[in-house]
């Protein structure tokens, strides 16, 4: 077993990747793998009257739609369009867009020093719309904040109406927002500081309005956002129409969302959508217009998965309910308002994340799967009359393969259009990856997760188990894409993702099993999984580590934690090391605040458990990291120290949450080789020989 596996060690020092044992097997392997896949996919579908055209791998094909064989086709004219530089500026990561022009493009909103302005484009002459003022410390109009940015999706701040009559924008007042001083400059003379508003667990959020500019009568209309100045604005868009402004509502623990609709002269609203749940409600549901600007499908949860409705702004009290499933729809493909038909793709194979296509009824009759359950389907291209089909067809073990269909009546395939080489499997000496099943921690709830195996893997001997984790609420790490896997198992181990109890994609209740306990069940589960992958008997159960970054970071420190008997080795880049550290919007939607919450966050609290760690750990972090501020990793290098219990750390003077340094490649898979005891030897190499009968890899799903 794996307990105290690092007392008594010498002192670990980093060695560069390029001298790791296996590492230009490692580097060769990488180049390889980002080949493998490509071979399978097509782009620039292009339908005509009786064929389609498509091309692949840069090369232009032709194929029936009657079927047959593709046959090598000259570029057709315009497949080259010109290359259109974007009209505005892009936001950047958590941050909203500073110019924004109307879509007749004769106008520009501008945010500058805090205030909003219009330009006319011919003339450049331009307007004040509103300025700040020295009279409102701490308001900005035009503009959003970092937390917006990131956890609400929120890169714009101003928005245009349709016809460019209106302009709708943001009233942010930060005033009561504590600020982060987060020092830059490390690796200069002296360091400045750089603050910033952010709202941390519990703190005050800013308040948050919406003005909308009459262009043509230069007036201001307020909206009427509510009452509640915590309630969060966002999703802000004008309807299709330009009759409204649609705009999310949604209270601080972000269990109830409302849609409103804002009328641009008067500002006065009404809801359209009011919908709640026991834990959480997604932030942005599906929501997709119909052409008359008033129709629109919704994704409701209701029965505890994402189904489609369609529903109105004229009458919100008018739901037509599509879909019934006991899965998950995932996106909709294609609305066929001339035949009445919603086109959309839903997890409903009996592999949970191999997404198919279904197609159904505007009146909710009719409801048709049209893929096969073998493969995830992906990348469709539907015919204009809807009676042909291209789609991507892949699995987490199988390589994609890209087909043509006709969906009048039965579905059949008609030509396969791309299919992947897995030659470079056969040269490299890989298995493809095993897509596993396990049992949760709670005993019933099944999990899966997908193995990468080394080369030359032999089923008879032993190898180190290396568990590459997020595990993070709302992520996936284990789709029905085809996942060629990490490189660096040519080091000689075995590594797997794991999709633990929190994570996307099996509906509400599985993605509710961490609501109010982050770092509980979610790292349970990752135990639970390995536990079951030690039972293979070419496992080597006394050499597991984890590793992983931002929440992943927080899930391998807390795994380290709480299993030190199942992992000899943690290395955390990034992580949370307390709730009460990280922003609010994130944070309060699944642990609510630490008022609310206190045993919630006491549970999941590193540094308070200090004392408890026995497994090796390397704690990574960006010093500018003004995401998971570097405080995290610095609250729990004290309280390590405090309770004098040996760790590693690598700091990294100029990096942010992104920690982009090759060291950080080299510091981590050093750490992990030396506690697995690979740096001696490569596992790849000379694994112990099993006794008795060993478990064989299985064979793809």
């Amino acid at each position: 077993m794996c307990v105290g596996a690092f007392h008594g060690r010498e002192a670990w020092a980093a060695d560069r990747f390029d001298n790791l044992p296996q590492a230009q097997r490692v580097q060769s392997l990488q180049a390889e793998l980002r080949k493998l896949g490509h071979e399978g996919r097509v782009s620039a579908v292009r339908w005509e009257p009786h064929s389609v055209l498509f091309n692949r791998n840069s090369e232009w094909f032709k194929v029936s739609l009657d079927g047959g064989e593709p046959s090598s086709v000259p570029e057709p004219d315009g497949a080259t369009p010109p290359r259109v530089e974007p009209m505005d500026p892009p936001a950047g990561r958590a941050k909203q867009r500073t110019r924004v022009t109307s879509p007749d493009g004769k106008f520009r909103a501008v945010h500058r020093d805090g205030g909003v302005y219009v330009e006319e484009v011919s003339t450049e002459v331009e307007k004040v719309v509103k300025a700040a003022s020295l009279s409102e410390p701490g308001v900005e109009y035009g503009t959003a904040d970092w937390v917006y940015g990131e956890e609400l999706e929120q890169n714009d701040a101003m928005w245009w109406s349709p016809d460019g009559r209106f302009l709708a924008f943001y009233v942010f007042d930060h005033s009561r927002v504590p600020t982060y001083e987060l020092p830059k400059g490390w690796d200069k003379l002296r360091t400045h500081s750089a603050p910033r508003s952010y709202p941390k667990a519990g703190d005050s959020n800013a308040v948050v309005g919406l003005l909308i500019f009459d262009r043509q009568r230069g007036t201001l209309a307020t909206v009427d956002v509510g009452d509640n100045p915590q309630d969060y604005i966002y999703g802000v868009q004008f309807t299709p129409t330009g009759s409204g402004l649609l705009f999310h509502r949604t209270n601080r623990r972000q269990d109830r969302l409302q849609i409103l609709l804002a009328d641009p002269q008067s500002g006065q609203t009404r809801v359209i959508v009011d919908a709640s749940e026991a834990t959480f409600h997604e932030n942005r549901p599906l929501m997709k217009f119909l052409s008359d600007g008033d129709r629109f499908l919704w994704g409701t949860e209701k029965n505890g998965y994402r189904n489609l409705e369609l529903r109105s702004l004229s009458n919100p009290e008018s739901v037509v309910v599509l879909t019934q499933h006991a899965f998950p729809v995932h996106e909709v493909v294609r609305v066929d308002e001339p035949s009445g038909v919603v086109w959309y793709s839903a997890f409903s194979a009996p592999t949970p994340m191999l997404p198919q296509l279904h197609r159904v009824g505007l009146d909710g009759r009719g409801d048709q799967r049209i893929t096969s359950i073998e493969r995830g389907w992906s990348k469709f291209e539907l015919s204009p009359d809807g009676t042909r089909l291209i789609a991507r067809g892949e699995t987490p073990s199988n390589p994609p393969i890209t087909q043509l269909f006709a969906v009048n009546g039965t579905p059949h395939v008609l030509a396969t259009l791309a299919q992947s080489d897995q030659k470079i499997l056969d040269d490299s000496h890989l298995p493809p990856p095993e897509l596993f099943t396990c049992l949760a921690a709670d005993g019933t709830t099944p999990l899966w997760g997908t193995l990468f195996f080394p080369p030359e893997f032999d089923p008879t001997k032993r190898y180190p188990l290396v568990i590459d984790v997020y595990g993070g609420p709302h992520s996936q790490a284990v789709t029905g894409r085809f996942d060629p896997g990490p490189a660096e198992r040519a080091f000689g181990v075995v590594m797997a993702k794991i999709d633990n109890r929190g994570t996307a994609g099996r509906g509400k209740a599985f993605e509710s099993a961490t609501y109010m306990k982050l770092g509980g069940p979610d790292a349970d589960d990752q135990a639970a999984a390995v536990r079951a992958l030690c039972d293979r008997a070419y496992i080597d159960g006394k050499h597991v580590g984890i590793f992983g970054h931002s929440y992943g970071g927080t899930m391998a420190a807390t795994c380290a934690l709480r299993y030190p008997q199942l992992f000899c080795a943690a290395v955390a880049g990034a992580p949370v090391t307390d709730w009460k550290n990280y922003d609010t919007i994130y944070t309060e939607r699944w642990m609510r605040t630490p008022e609310e919450n206190p045993a919630g966050y006491e549970a999941a609290c590193l540094p308070c458990q200090a004392k408890e760690f026995n497994t090796g750990l390397l704690l990574l972090h960006g010093l500018e990291d003004d995401n998971v501020h570097p405080s995290n990793t610095m609250q729990l290098a004290k309280a390590l120290q405090d309770a004098d219990i040996p760790f590693e750390m690598v700091i990294f003077p100029t990096s942010g949450h992104g920690i982009h340094s090759p060291a950080y490649r080299s510091a981590k898979w050093s750490f992990l080789l030396d506690r697995l005891g690979v740096t001696a030897h490569s596992a790849a190499d000379s694994p112990s020989t099993q006794e008795g009968d060993a478990t064989a890899v299985k064979a793809n799903p």
